[in-house]
């Protein structure tokens, strides 16, 4: 009796763990491998050199979104350098949030957007407007300031067709409302 007492209250106990653990858990990856991933280049905005100089510097006041189309205008050289949060006036180089279109020409299993950024702040991934991925300074392993970090935040499957990657920031009160890029890339297998 005792026995089947105590696998019960082991049984409660591992239920109530799991129930606690799961809601944190969602939609978040648990990959920490910063290695350059495998598998074929979709997009590569920037060079992972620790250094913003190649995104642009200017020309986004009073402008708080930012579309490109990979392969049509998606250059680094037009590429705003910051993601600003939610403000009042945006800083003449970056915006709000950052829409990016691509196309896959057949379907992938394994879709990893690898961000290579400088900052506190925690960077909302949304993809194709329903899938929310959040990635914070400390996954990235960057803090305030220009320490550079960088995270493969696998996305998992993807369709052959047109997709989207939305970034904003998150209003969580870190940060100084905006962080500058180094690199992003999205690779397939």
């Amino acid at each position: 009796m005792k026995t089947r007492m105590l696998v019960s209250i082991l049984i409660l106990d591992l239920a109530l763990l799991i129930m606690i653990v799961m809601p944190w858990s969602q939609g978040q990856s648990d990959d920490s491998d910063t290695n350059r991933p495998d598998g074929k280049v979709i997009f590569e905005i920037g060079q992972e050199d620790k250094s913003d100089r190649e995104f642009r510097s200017s020309g986004f006041r009073g402008h708080p979104e930012y579309r490109c189309r990979v392969g049509f205008n998606c250059s680094t050289e037009a590429f705003p350098k910051y993601l600003n949060q939610a403000v009042d006036e945006y800083v003449d180089d970056g915006v709000e949030l950052i829409t990016i279109f691509f196309w896959l020409d057949k379907a992938y299993n394994n879709v990893v957007l690898r961000l290579a950024r400088g900052g506190d702040e925690t960077t909302v991934v949304k993809v194709d407007g329903k899938r929310k991925h959040l990635v914070t300074n400390t996954m990235l392993g960057s803090s305030e300031g220009y320490g550079v970090g960088v995270y493969n935040l696998k996305l998992g499957a993807l369709k052959k067709g047109r997709h989207t990657i939305e970034m904003t920031v998150a209003d969580d009160g870190k940060g100084n409302a905006m962080y500058q890029w180094d690199a992003l890339a999205l690779f397939a297998k």
